[in-house]
């Protein structure tokens, strides 16, 4: 269906409402099948490849001595501890055997390790397996055991739901052992890390899928006395209820915002499906965290804050794309065309909902021209 001409004054007020909590039920099995979804954790410098060995040979032996269905955990809960479609670092066990890959061995239920985890030791780097969540090198001190390293599952909303967890786990974002420069968002026993903030737990009733993580200090280019410091990081995964996040590039990789930014964006996404005529399930932006001054001055962006994101345009549910670019009419108001309308009346819901503190169009100057620009200042509110 193209867009027709409607008048915003006819737009309903919307109601951002929460959805339902998903980091616990039952795990999605799956098969190696070279789907490995993005990368779920953070990295301060470093290689996104963590392997320091290939995946297990062809005829690894995939039997396990674990039961299917649900069990009771030691802890008391039941959980489901239905094994993998092939035993690997992260997966159920009882016991050594089941972890039947070179060097694997069983972290168990009553080492606190719900259902048990199969894990390997590990200096810096762990092996990954295609088609299952990339791996971690851990401090064993982290998780409770012996202060060597061990390898486990970081989180992956890609393959699991929730936070990318198997049941009886959260995600936690860990240091990698011997390098603590180095996060991930890593799977760890349920309650033994410091709990959600509220902000994160928001998410997780809402349903977004993202992984906790961390930030080093930075500085902007040229300006060593100012620091980019990200409070609450967190990567936020696409879709966001439903909505695809794409990069100006066609990536839909995970970006990396402050947590306080990721409920905005949902809230965006939201409003984004519900808008009239018809709604959008893609929104096309042109990033969110970016250490930088705001151009011409010494001030933080508030992209180097994490509280901000550039929306340039749209996808249809009927697979029309509107771009603030082609689509905005610069200089007329009431806007003119069915496209126009459309974004004005985003603009314009973003703004009545207090959604962002910031909402810069291509009103305000020629630097706007092909995007939004939304943040999150505190202490200000201000639309053009």
């Amino acid at each position: 269906m193209q867009l027709q001409p409607v008048e915003h004054s006819g737009l309903a007020a919307i109601v951002l409402l929460g959805g339902c909590i998903l980091t616990t039920g039952e795990p999605e099995a799956w098969e190696p099948d070279g789907s490995t979804g993005p990368t779920s954790g953070a990295t301060t410098g470093g290689s996104a490849a963590e392997s320091s060995s290939g995946p297990v040979a062809d005829d690894t032996d995939t039997s396990s001595s674990l039961d299917t269905g649900p069990a009771e955990s030691s802890t008391g809960a039941d959980l489901d501890c239905t094994p993998w479609s092939a035993p690997w670092i992260g997966a159920p066990c009882m016991q050594d055997g089941d972890c039947a890959y070179d060097g694997g061995y069983c972290l168990r239920d009553d080492q606190g390790f719900p259902c048990g985890t199969c894990s390997q030791a590990c200096e810096m780097l762990c092996p990954d397996l295609e088609g299952a969540p990339e791996t971690f090198c851990v401090d064993g001190t982290d998780v409770g055991i012996d202060s060597t390293g061990h390898c486990l599952s970081k989180c992956d909303p890609a393959l699991l739901p929730g936070n990318g967890c198997r049941d009886g786990y959260e995600c936690a974002a860990l240091s990698r052992y011997m390098d603590a420069g180095i996060t991930a968002g890593v799977c760890v026993p349920a309650g033994f890390w410091e709990p959600m903030s509220e902000c994160q737990q928001a998410l997780v009733d809402r349903g977004v899928a993202f992984v906790p993580t961390t930030h080093e200090l930075d500085h902007p280019d040229g300006h060593p006395e100012l620091d980019c410091i990200v409070v609450d990081p967190v990567l936020l995964y696409s879709p966001v209820l439903g909505v695809d996040l794409r990069g100006g590039g066609g990536d839909t990789d995970p970006v990396f915002v402050a947590c306080e930014t990721a409920l905005a964006i949902a809230d965006t996404a939201e409003i984004a499906t519900q808008m009239m005529p018809v709604g959008a399930h893609e929104l096309i932006h042109y990033g969110t965290y970016n250490c930088r001054v705001i151009a011409g001055t010494s001030s933080l962006s508030n992209h180097a804050e994490g509280r901000a994101i550039d929306i340039a345009g749209f996808v249809l549910d009927d697979g029309q794309e509107l771009t603030v670019y082609a689509d905005w009419e610069d200089g007329v108001d009431p806007m003119v065309t069915p496209e126009g309308q459309w974004l004005r009346g985003f603009a314009d819901t973003l703004w009545d909902t207090m959604t962002w503190h910031i909402i810069l169009t291509p009103e305000y100057n020629a630097d706007h021209d092909d995007h939004f620009h939304v943040d999150l200042t505190p202490g200000e509110m201000f639309y053009e």
